[in-house]
């Protein structure tokens, strides 16, 4: 008895009898099986009981048929491991009959015309079946040796159609759809990586000198691990990690310089598919979202790019952090700023007064901007604001918004916001602010809300308040006005960059932002760090923070003692 197993894409998966010595497929009602698909043709193919054996023929259909990523220009021997692609539909025959165990005859390795890559005539091919190659597919042979580096560039194509024809099988093998991989999952992927390559091996596509085994492995550690970085990232001597497509591995280790390891990931997919795994374990995979950022496993920050974007291919820069930095206080252990700067800055916060957070490009300031956010005290009515809605998770009582929109959203952001301000808030945090909430952030600092904590990119603090005003405006002829009203609210902004002693991240300046009576804005530093005479780092306080504190005090603020002795 014999069945034909029908994988839909992104459907169910059905079976039907194949009990006759003929079975026919196609989109007309009077096949044995009807695929009522536009890209199925009427009469696709049939199959048919021969000599001992089941043959597919293809009858002419407009987009062809496909085994394992083939396409089928004569009758063709099934045997039960086959993957038969016909438009959205992948077909299988299963069943104890042993004429599905027959080996057809290999392909000679000179047929160059059988290598032909697949399409070059404008064929239209599955567009979830990514085919071999063939014109870079060379034999390892006595007859035929390649050139350096086409056998691991064949092997990496073979794995790649393993490993889509798996995850299209075991979809909750995908991240975005499962966050957790099961048992039951993990044997299923396990059993078709061997038979999938079994059955490559029966058919010669893979050379008998090929050691099978390393390359299971590595198929079945990019579909259920995180490929050839999880062993990295265990090591605990690895500082950093970076990836760029299926080019060889960087790595920094605690001693000596940087390497490149010869170890990488198959294709460009498999990267992906580890950098969507890491992030979602720890919550920081978003549905469309391409650009990925937060701490992931074993002490690493994850920095992931995700195609469609200008560099084309996936990108993955993994750091190791020596504290996961839940306060500002763990920073100053790290002298991202001291422990009299961490005192201000948490005063600001506790009366919900403006504080603007501005950084240069190669600072991490969401680390910066979560220990920040950690010291805001918990009975404070807050509203957070981030790409992927994570800021300030765990707050009860805190709203946390996304600002990534998601397909089932009914109400857009501004409205979200506006709503939030309109009912009451202490404080509302804007992590990155963009041009989606950059409106109801300076209604924030104007008084919507008690307070404001704001994190954007700017070199300095003249570039952060102009960008601030220019988000929040299409009217080129309102910036100049804008940014001197946002000078006026602003209570302190706060500059990062790398450190005076190339520290990775460093407060350089508190600065407190002055309208003068001309309508320009000075910008008093209250702290700045520096290079000591020994060479260390040094945080200094100047001669603007006393009168800023008494300032704050005459309206009524409780300040410190310990910051009045600074």
């Amino acid at each position: 008895m014999l069945t034909v197993v029908v994988h839909e894409k992104g459907g169910q998966t059905q079976r039907f009898a194949f009990d006759s010595d003929s079975f026919s497929v196609g989109r007309e009602d009077d096949n044995d099986l009807v695929l009522d698909r536009a890209n199925v043709s009427k009469h696709h193919l049939r199959f048919r009981r021969i000599e001992g054996r089941v043959e597919l023929i293809d009858n002419d259909s407009t987009n062809g048929t496909y085994v394992n990523g083939r396409k089928v220009t004569q009758p063709r021997p099934i045997r039960r491991t086959d993957r038969i692609y016909v438009g959205d539909y992948i077909l299988m025959i299963e069943g104890d009959d042993p004429c599905i165990d027959a080996v057809g005859p290999p392909r000679p390795p000179g047929d160059s015309k059988s290598r032909r890559r697949d399409g070059a005539k404008g064929e239209v091919l599955p567009d979830f079946v990514e085919l071999v190659d063939d014109a870079s597919s060379l034999f390892t042979s006595a007859q035929r040796v390649p050139a350096a580096g086409v056998e691991s560039s064949y092997l990496d194509k073979i794995a790649n159609q393993v490993v889509t024809s798996v995850l299209h099988s075991v979809p909750r093998l995908d991240p975005a759809k499962s966050p957790d991989i099961y048992d039951d999952d993990r044997d299923q992927a396990n059993t078709e990586i061997e038979a999938m390559i079994a059955d490559l091996r029966d058919s010669h596509q893979i050379e008998a000198s090929v050691e099978i085994g390393p390359l299971k492995e590595r198929i079945a550690l990019e579909l259920l691990e995180y490929g050839p970085i999880g062993e990295l990232m265990r090591d605990p001597d690895v500082r950093e990690i970076q990836v760029v497509g299926v080019g060889p591995i960087h790595v920094v280790r605690e001693a000596g310089p940087a390497e490149r390891i010869e170890r990488r990931f198959t294709s460009d997919r498999s990267l992906a598919l580890a950098i969507r795994r890491i992030a979602r374990k720890r919550g920081l995979l978003v549905e469309g979202a391409q650009v990925l950022e937060g701490i992931v496993e074993h002490g690493f920050y994850l920095y992931g790019l995700l195609p469609p974007h200008a560099a084309k291919v996936p990108i993955v820069s993994l750091r190791r952090i020596r504290t996961d930095a839940n306060s500002l206080a763990s920073l100053v252990q790290e002298q991202v700023l001291s422990a009299d700067m961490r005192e201000l800055l948490a005063l600001m916060l506790r009366e919900c007064r403006r504080v603007l957070v501005c950084a240069s490009g190669g600072v991490n300031l969401d680390r910066f901007m979560r220990a920040l956010v950690n010291e805001i005290p918990d009975h404070l009515r807050v509203a957070c604001v981030s790409d992927t809605g994570r800021l300030g998770h765990g707050r009860r009582g805190w709203v946390q918004i996304r600002r990534l929109k998601d397909p089932g959203d009914t109400v857009d952001l501004s409205s979200v916001l506006g709503m939030l301000l309109r009912g009451g808030l202490d404080l509302l945090v804007s992590q990155q602010c963009a041009q989606h909430d950059a409106a109801a952030v300076i209604d924030a600092m104007a008084g919507a809300s008690r307070g404001a904590v704001v994190s954007l990119w700017g070199i300095n603090t003249a570039h952060a308040l102009t960008r601030l005003a220019a988000l929040g405006t299409v009217a080129g002829g309102a910036l100049q006005p804008l940014t001197v009203s946002l000078a006026h609210a602003i209570d302190v902004v706060v500059r990062l960059n790398s450190g005076v002693n190339s520290e990775a991240m460093q407060v350089l300046e508190i600065i407190e932002p002055c309208v003068q009576a001309d309508g320009s804005i000075e910008y008093r530093p209250l702290f700045s760090a520096a290079k000591a005479a020994d060479g260390a780092t040094e945080f200094k306080s100047t001669l603007s923070l006393p009168r800023f504190l008494r300032m704050i005090r005459d309206q009524g603020v409780d300040v410190p003692p310990r910051l009045l002795k600074v």
